[in-house]
């Protein structure tokens, strides 16, 4: 994998990505989401954080 496909364009240390997920799976993080007043993105990064066992920068 070359490192320009997973530099930040912008700067700002996130990288865009584009995933499948089942639909039961999605409207569970939406939900999530929603509950915690989170956009999905950062749903779904809080939980590949707790899964890596990773710290919030």
């Amino acid at each position: 994998m070359s490192v320009e496909m997973t530099e930040s364009e912008n700067g700002d240390n996130t990288t865009r990505t584009t995933i499948k997920i089942d639909d039961e799976i999605w409207r569970r993080v939406r939900s999530q989401a929603i509950r915690e007043d989170r956009r999905v993105s950062e749903e779904l990064e809080q939980i590949l954080r707790e899964y890596f066992d990773e710290e919030e920068p």
